[in-house]
């Protein structure tokens, strides 16, 4: 459909390539079970980014086509982003019941939260001049970058607070997401609320090159044991977590 370099087919390939390795990688050990919810958003990604690689390279495809189709993808994936947000949570609270239901009322609230600001952004946001549900998918990956970015902010507290390892594949995967979502978050608000520039897209698909290499590393890396501290911290996150049932439970 358009002409493009050699760098814009890199950016556009290497990081399916190098997630259709992930996924090959999650099957044999098993880590789909763990993260299905990553794995399904790993293989949409790899035919998503198939799909619109021959799209553009159709003829007979129009802009209009291509474009719909795109716009289409990009709401199944920042619904699949923002699902992987509470699993990362499940992922890393799975052994804290206590935690993890806290966790799980956090998150409702936090959607509750996210659809009004949504709204709010939405109604705001100027007309792009396409069809009025599309014109909106780029206010929803804003929203979910909101959601990402502050999960990784979470994350690394709740790291640091609680002297958790960083060598678990959630917190990886969480990075990986993170970085995305905060560059992704400046050059949607740009897109929206001025004109959009073609540089944009090179940071974007050089950002996400870079975080799909972050999540291979994580996946190839040996997991580390948890030790066991002969004196509990003040900080202890068993404790933490018993205090938190017998509360959630009254």
């Amino acid at each position: 459909m358009y002409p493009h370099s050699f760098l814009w087919h890199y950016l556009w390939i290497a990081p399916h390539a190098l997630q259709f390795v992930i996924a090959i990688i999650m099957v044999r050990r098993r880590k789909f079970r763990e993260y299905p919810v990553f794995f399904a958003y790993t293989v949409f990604q790899i035919v998503e980014g198939g799909t619109l690689f021959i799209l553009d390279h159709v003829a007979a495809v129009s802009p209009d086509q291509y474009w719909l189709v795109h716009k289409v993808g990009q709401v199944f994936d920042a619904v699949l982003r923002f699902a992987i947000i509470f699993e990362i949570f499940s992922g890393v609270f799975g052994n804290y019941p206590g935690l993890k239901q806290l966790t799980r009322i956090l998150f409702q609230g936090a959607t509750v939260f996210l659809v009004f600001a949504a709204i709010v952004v939405a109604a705001r946001a100027p007309d792009d001049g396409t069809l009025a549900i599309l014109s909106r998918v780029h206010l929803l990956n804003l929203s979910v970058d909101v959601m990402q970015s502050g999960l990784l902010l979470l994350l690394v507290g709740f790291a640091s607070y609680f002297g958790l390892s960083w060598r678990s594949s959630a917190y990886g995967f969480a990075i990986g997401l993170g970085i995305f979502a905060c560059v992704d978050l400046a050059t949607e608000t740009v897109r929206i609320w001025s004109r959009p520039a073609a540089y944009f897209d090179f940071v974007t698909m050089a950002t996400y090159h870079c975080c799909v290499v972050i999540w291979l590393v994580y996946l190839l890396a040996p997991q580390r044991v948890p030790r066991t501290a002969k004196e509990l911290p003040e900080n202890n996150l068993d404790q933490w977590n018993a205090e938190l049932q017998r509360l959630l439970l009254q």
